[in-house]
């Protein structure tokens, strides 16, 4: 397991509060898969939060684990986009999620947000790990 916050010590970023337990859970318990560990430990160091990516987004805003569930539910994402996990944004008018089709560990996409459509979906990071390493960091 990555250290999350010795990756993150330097990193020009709004940290939050870290989740409680009983959202991770309820997060988990709605999940249809089980979530990258790295990202249940993201959310446990800090609840959400923004700032700069070193990918192509340029910009992340990670959903707080409660509203993790009340988006995607909002958003439909299991109806648009089937096989896909919605975890933030990147501040504008695209999703940033989980590809639960590309097998593990899952890779990490960009879609916009509309047209809310798969074959938009844009690789920006092999996994969630990598994604945790480009927080806080210039593009």
């Amino acid at each position: 397991m990555i250290n999350i916050a010795e990756i993150l010590k330097d990193a020009d970023w709004e940290k939050r509060e870290p989740a409680k337990p009983e959202t991770i859970q309820n997060l988990i318990d709605y999940a249809t898969d089980e979530l990258p560990k790295e990202y249940l430990a993201l959310l446990r160091y800090s609840d959400g939060g923004e700032g700069k990516l070193n990918l192509e987004t340029g910009w992340f805003m990670l959903w707080s684990s409660a509203e993790v569930i009340e988006l995607n539910k909002g958003y439909e994402i299991d109806k648009n986009l089937p096989g896909y996990f919605g975890f933030g944004s990147n501040g504008g008018g695209e999703l940033l999620a989980f590809d639960m089709e590309s097998g593990r560990p899952w890779k990490i996409v960009m879609i916009p947000f509309i047209p809310m459509s798969a074959k938009e979906a844009e690789v920006i990071a092999n996994n969630f790990e990598e994604f945790i390493k480009a927080i806080g960091r210039d593009f």
